[in-house]
């Protein structure tokens, strides 16, 4: 036994000195015998990766004109290197910084603090609870307190001013989000002008470790048209990355930050390329292999763009000659595939400027950013009794023939609640069926069948209508709205449903509040009878190269309302009527387009009332719906000019 635990011993020894030898002579060979050779191979193989850009889809409107393309611009990049010190870097930062101030740049700063003496930004998107921790994570900080936490950290001592402080402390703060190190340039302004391209280069020594890269552009060939829908593009943040990192995504990518650019993100976005430079360690280049970027795929919309333009010009003109307006939206549908062909918002915004323009437009007390056509929500006033003659029609209430005597107050339980004209002149509107109240405008017709109903019936109906739903378009930020109930009542307010609660329900008050593309969709299921689509903005996308659609959006059936025929003929006969003989005669009397429509007047507090309107076309064979809605404009009546200018463009009506 001991002689075999002997050779096993003496075997194992001598296996790990031939393994040394080895070792030995293989460091032989590579640092005497051929060290020269290894060592200029090792020069060779530092490798200097860059990522070259690709160019996002164009985004076009249904013909095939461009809403978003591209252009080439210039960005500013800082890189790091193993010289790179806090000191050097500070002092890199300031003089760009300088450059970019000077020609008016914007740069990127998101730190949600203040100018000296420091506060905490109010209306910053950044959790200020989470982001004032220290950095043990145990107790807020104040911003002051903050700010002195980052100036330890990044080495901004004394030697700099206060503003000099700040605007150093926002750019690492930023750098540090966007993983800056030496294999991660930071991007510290894209866009930049020739002439903040000029001063860096013809300042070299000035501006180390900078470095002037060339970046496809998003360019606006109409400036201002369709912002709320189009969206911006801008570099991705550290939560954004985490998120897509894994689809290929860098530190400085390009993204759709809102509204189609961000819908469209996964067909348009293209894929990088890649430039590999090899260099010696004397940073001499020795050899280089370009990669192509692939650009995205293109985008086609359901809007046209000139019926856009003429919606946004007509809503703007409109809401300057109001005194009492500022704002508003419009809305245009295909009534038979739901896609919508134009939706505007005014006051609107600069995509080309919008990081420029951007305090400017969050301090603006008339929300030039805020989506009114899909995020803002109003009482429907009179453009609801429509719903309402569905729900007595259909529920068997009443018959189209069926006459109310209008008594000019409507009394109910002690309360009584007059009808406009009872109001205006103590005259009424007699005897009259359903299509004459709506041509009229009726209360107390609305008042009595609603009573007659009940709010369930009413409900009912509005859930089939979808009025209250989501559209189904694309972009974020659309509200749900609210169809007025027993059940909203008690959980807002606490307090129970009335029967007058109903009858103010009926003529579109209460608690019904609805965003201008629902009374759209509303208005366009009833002009085809009963179908509600879902409103859609992509109408396809196509190969960047060969032009071949790779997505195509089909129409979707969201919902279906039943309407017998002659319910169907009483309400649109009605609607015509408001056109031919109503308060929107003026308009459509002599307009070649036989038009059905409804106007609408929601009082909202002590303010003018908004304008509301509605309205389809033609009266046979409808095409296109209309919902438009101006804040204080006082009356419906106010806005049909903005729906006219919109029908008289899409049907192409001349106007002299």
């Amino acid at each position: 036994m001991t002689q075999k635990l002997y050779n096993k011993q003496f075997i194992i020894i001598t296996l790990f000195f031939a393994l040394f030898f080895m070792i030995i002579c293989r460091l032989v060979d590579l640092q005497i015998i051929n060290g020269d050779e290894y060592y200029t191979k090792a020069q060779n193989r530092l490798l200097n990766t860059q990522v070259v850009s690709a160019p996002r889809g164009e985004i076009l409107d249904r013909y095939g004109r461009a809403f978003v393309t591209n252009t080439t611009g210039f960005a500013v990049e800082i890189t790091k290197n193993s010289d790179s010190t806090n000191e050097g870097i500070n002092r890199t930062i300031l003089n760009v910084i300088n450059v970019l101030n000077d020609h008016n740049e914007k740069y990127a700063d998101n730190l949600p603090v203040t100018d000296y003496p420091y506060e905490y930004k109010e209306n910053s998107s950044v959790d200020i609870k989470k982001f004032s921790l220290d950095k043990n994570g145990e107790k807020n900080l104040t911003a002051s307190e903050k700010m002195n936490e980052f100036f330890e950290k990044y080495s901004i001592g004394d030697n700099f001013k206060e503003n000099e402080k700040r605007i150093l402390a926002g750019v690492r703060y930023e750098m540090e989000l966007r993983n800056f190190s030496s294999v991660t340039p930071f991007t510290i302004a894209t866009n930049v002008s020739l002439n903040t391209v000029t001063v860096i280069k013809e300042q070299r020594l000035s501006f180390p470790n900078v470095n002037i890269v060339t970046r496809p552009v998003r360019m606006y060939p109409d400036d201002n048209l369709a912002s709320h829908i189009l969206g911006r593009v801008g570099i991705i943040y550290k939560e954004e990355y985490e998120a897509m990192k894994d689809e290929d995504y860098s530190m400085n990518a390009i993204i759709g930050k809102d509204g189609m650019e961000k819908y469209l993100e996964r067909y348009i976005r293209g894929k990088d390329g890649k430039k590999i430079v090899e260099r010696a360690i004397d940073k001499k280049d020795l050899s280089s292999e370009n990669v192509d970027p692939i650009p995205g795929n293109n985008a086609t919309l359901t809007i046209d763009m000139d019926l856009q333009k003429v919606a946004e010009n007509a809503l703007r003109n409109v809401i300057s000659g109001i005194d009492s307006a500022g704002a508003g939206s419009v809305v245009a549908l295909d009534v038979n595939s739901g896609e919508i062909l134009a939706i505007a918002n005014y006051p609107t915004y600069s995509l080309a400027t919008f990081d420029k323009d951007y305090n400017k437009l969050i301090s603006d007390p008339r929300k030039p950013m805020f989506n009114r056509a899909i995020g803002g929500v109003y009482e429907p006033g009179s453009t609801f009794k429509m719903l309402t003659s569905v729900a007595a029609l259909e529920g068997g209430y009443i018959t189209p023939e069926t006459k109310i005597f209008d008594q000019g107050v409507f009394e109910l339980k002690g309360q009584k609640f007059n009808c406009w004209v009872w109001t205006e002149s103590h005259k009424t509107h007699e005897n009259i069926n359903v299509s004459e109240a709506l041509r009229d405008s009726c209360n107390y017709f609305y008042y009595t069948i609603g009573n007659q109903m009940g709010i369930e019936e009413i409900v009912k109906c509005g859930e089939k209508f979808g009025i209250a739903e989501l559209t189904g378009i694309e972009i974020s930020g659309e509200s749900k709205g609210n169809l007025a109930t027993p059940e909203y009542k008690e959980k807002i307010f606490k307090t129970q449903w009335y029967p007058g609660d109903t009858v103010q329900c009926a003529i579109g008050q209460s608690f019904n509040l609805f965003t201008p593309i629902q009374l759209a969709s509303y208005t366009s299921t009833i002009a085809n009878g009963g179908v509600r689509y879902r409103a859609h903005l992509l109408k396809n996308v196509k190969d960047y190269k060969t032009g071949q659609i790779v997505y195509e959006t089909k129409k979707e059936v969201l919902s279906t309302v039943e309407i017998q025929k002659d319910a169907y003929d009483a309400i649109t006969k009605g609607m015509r009527l408001v056109a031919s003989e109503g308060t929107a005669k003026a308009y459509f009397e002599d307009f070649p387009i036989e038009v059905c429509c409804k106007t609408g007047s929601a009082q909202v507090g002590t303010k003018n009332a908004n304008g509301v309107f509605v309205c389809y076309a033609p009266y046979k064979n409808p095409e296109i719906a209309i919902a438009v809605v101006v804040e204080a404009a006082g009356s419906g009546s106010s806005t049909i000019p903005i729906a006219k200018a919109v029908l008289t463009e899409y049907f192409n009506v001349s106007q002299e």
